[in-house]
């Protein structure tokens, strides 16, 4: 998917019920949609929303928002590490507030409307203070609580159980607002079982140094403190679509 994507800033609106469909891309590993404001970017691992005018409209409401430089980081930044120009941040301050409906197959993103047909809703948890999804899984054969962080583009796991007998694969470098700049040596493809559908997901060890971001515990100690075991990024959700229900929290997939 190329970067001529970014075009549509108005979403598909049913006045009725507040159903509004926004175009969803998939592009270097991140999910985007484009709003009034510009392109943002789709993270549901990021507890509040930004954008460089400290506004933002969602669902044809306009909201106030966070700057980048408030929460630790500057849209430059943020363009540059990714490689594409980035102008907000939607957070789960404002998606929390309604249904999602994630197609990224189909490049779309559905707020507001019902689940669909032949979905299984089941619960998910919170990490804690936040409205941040984590999800139940099984990760390489173990059991796994994990954060689901559409703005990573790549997964990160808490201890060497999870990666044990996977071959390894050369590593990455990453950017996180919250733990700085990302050097991992080695990376691992990891099958996952989420709601039973098996898919995957490229991880490396979370990081047990700083890098240089807002938070003054590293990866690593931060997400075993709050008893989540990795991070999955938005790299299987071609493969699937996701229904997300804060309101009540649940979620289902299904292909």
């Amino acid at each position: 998917m190329t970067d001529n994507n970014y075009h549509d800033t108005s979403p598909v609106t049913h006045p009725a019920t507040m159903v509004c469909t926004y175009q969803l891309y998939l592009l270097n590993r991140h999910l985007f949609v484009d709003l009034p404001e510009g392109r943002a970017l789709v993270d549901t691992g990021a507890p509040y929303s930004a954008s460089t005018t400290g506004r933002l409209t969602w669902q044809n409401q306009n909201h106030g928002a966070y700057r980048g430089g408030d929460l630790g980081f500057t849209f430059d930044q943020l363009s540059a590490e990714i490689g594409v120009q980035v102008d907000a941040l939607l957070g789960m301050d404002l998606l929390a507030q309604t249904t999602l409906f994630f197609d990224v197959a189909h490049r779309t993103l559905t707020a507001g409307d019902e689940m669909p047909a032949g979905f299984i809703a089941q619960p998910y948890e919170l990490a804690p203070t936040s409205d941040l999804p984590l999800f139940r899984v099984t990760l390489n054969n173990q059991p796994a609580r994990v954060l689901w962080d559409t703005g990573a583009q790549f997964g990160y796991v808490t201890a060497r159980r999870f990666t044990d007998g996977a071959p390894p694969r050369p590593g990455f470098t990453d950017f996180s607002p919250m733990f700085g700049d990302l050097d991992i040596p080695t990376a691992y493809t990891l099958p996952f079982t989420l709601a039973g559908h098996d898919l995957l997901e490229t991880v490396g060890s979370a990081p047990e140094v700083r890098g240089g971001g807002v938070s003054p515990v590293p990866m690593g100690p931060f997400l075993r403190a709050l008893d989540i075991d990795a991070i999955i990024g938005p790299s299987w959700m071609p493969r699937v679509k996701v229904w997300l229900n804060p309101l009540d929290q649940t979620f289902a997939l299904a292909v």
